[in-house]
């Protein structure tokens, strides 16, 4: 009994708190009353509405999404979904859930506000018909060379400093955001203060056609893309991608993607000359504030390969790569994002070494390479963000020449626009 009436104190303070506008502390009292054992609707409506006064807007959802299969509370429940979606930029979802409240309610106030949200929504002008996003950034990379652990002979030093830029756009050509055609392009050049030779530049350009239905997000489109390391061409390519994504009712989203890429190599690397195709497939959902996905990708390739004289090196490797992430939208102002990997390798056909004495060594090699990142974000302005990205990755093979541990660290800036 005393633990219940703590639990309505604290929510009686959290509404004071709410309506004198300090969420805040109105968020606090909430939390208070939910710890002293208060778990009623009214509480998660309160904390819904407080989260979304705070911008919190997936926690906002989960609140919301709580009150979804109670009858008393579902159309209210909507409706605030719907301001929810809104505010964080997805209009096609918030007009889902004001249609729904409007179809399902019987109050004749929250089937007004339902059809008046809806109609400014549809009526809303377009988005924007082009968006970019540009970068600068410097850094350090440990191992620029990928060399093996062990000191190689020729290799002066592995590690080095690096000016990265980076600039991506897109453009609608046809259609509305609904349902059109967007052209696509970027560019991202790095350039080491001493290790020239790996200097690397990159573009792509494409057209893909985007669409919703519903609650599915579907894209198809086709791209070139070229890529240089020491001002000469590594490869180009040709690809076909093709992708879906679905919105669940428990906010969550599943997502799939089939890429099919015909490579090219430049002078001296047609080597990787054929093709590669990747499938894969991610959940995500949010938990206690958090974003989290986690997702498989299978990795096939069919290349040229090397031979020279006696010896082959193989370069179609099949892969197999599990990755999860998590976001945190408000860490002491920053946005944080923290990201795993672990992927596995296995090599077409076996590697042929000239052993000297021994004569040819026959050897499939197989690779298994592990990693994780880290990024954090701080808003600068409405379309300037300060961000530091820190990656380490782990190689390991059955052949030591392909060894190796790779760290970086850059920071920089970013604008949307």
């Amino acid at each position: 009994m005393r633990a219940a009436a703590d639990g309505s104190l604290a929510a009686e303070q959290g509404v004071t708190a709410f309506r004198a506008g300090d969420y805040q502390a109105a968020l606090r009292s909430f939390l208070d009353a939910l710890g002293e054992g208060l778990d009623t609707p009214d509480l998660h409506y309160n904390l819904g509405a407080t989260y979304y006064r705070l911008q919190r807007y997936p926690e906002a959802e989960r609140e919301f999404q709580a009150l979804t299969p109670d009858p008393k509370w579902a159309a209210l429940a909507r409706y605030n979904l719907g301001l929810t979606a809104q505010r964080a930029g997805r209009p096609q979802q918030a007009m889902e859930y004001f249609e729904q409240t409007h179809r399902t309610t019987a109050d004749p106030n929250l089937r007004a506000l339902a059809a008046t949200a809806f109609e400014r929504l549809r009526g809303a002008p377009p988005s924007p018909q082009a968006s970019a996003v540009i970068s600068l950034a410097s850094g350090y990379d440990s191992n620029a060379t990928l060399s093996p652990d062990a000191a190689t002979v020729g290799v002066s030093h592995q590690g080095d400093r690096f000016v990265e830029a980076l600039a991506a756009a897109t453009h609608l050509l046809a259609g509305s955001t609904e349902r059109g055609w967007v052209a696509h392009g970027s560019l991202v050049l790095r350039k080491y203060a001493d290790l020239h030779q790996f200097d690397v530049a990159g573009s792509r350009a494409g057209l893909s056609h985007e669409r919703y239905w519903g609650r599915v997000q579907t894209s198809a489109g086709a791209y070139f893309d070229t890529a240089y390391i020491g001002g000469d061409r590594l490869e180009q390519g040709t690809s076909l991608d093709a992708q879906a994504s679905s919105r669940l009712d428990a906010g969550g989203e599943l997502r799939g993607r089939y890429q099919f890429r015909h490579v090219a190599g430049g002078g001296g690397f047609e080597y990787l000359d054929g093709r590669q195709q990747r499938l894969s497939a991610e959940a995500g959902f949010t938990l206690a504030g958090a974003l989290l996905r986690a997702g498989y990708q299978l990795e096939l390739n069919h290349r040229r390969d090397l031979q020279q004289g006696s010896e082959f090196v193989s370069a179609s490797p099949t892969r197999h790569a599990l990755f999860a992430s998590v976001a945190l939208r408000n860490v002491a102002g920053w946005q944080a994002d923290a990201r795993g990997e672990y992927r596995v390798s296995r090599y077409r056909d076996p590697d042929l070494i000239d052993a000297g004495p021994l004569g040819i060594l026959e050897v499939t090699r197989r690779d298994r390479r592990y990693g994780f990142g880290l990024r954090a974000e701080r808003r600068l302005s409405a379309s300037w963000r300060l961000f530091i990205d820190y990656s380490y990755y782990r190689n390991e093979s059955n052949l030591d020449t392909y060894d190796y541990s790779r760290q970086q660290l850059m920071a920089g800036i970013e604008a949307s626009l």
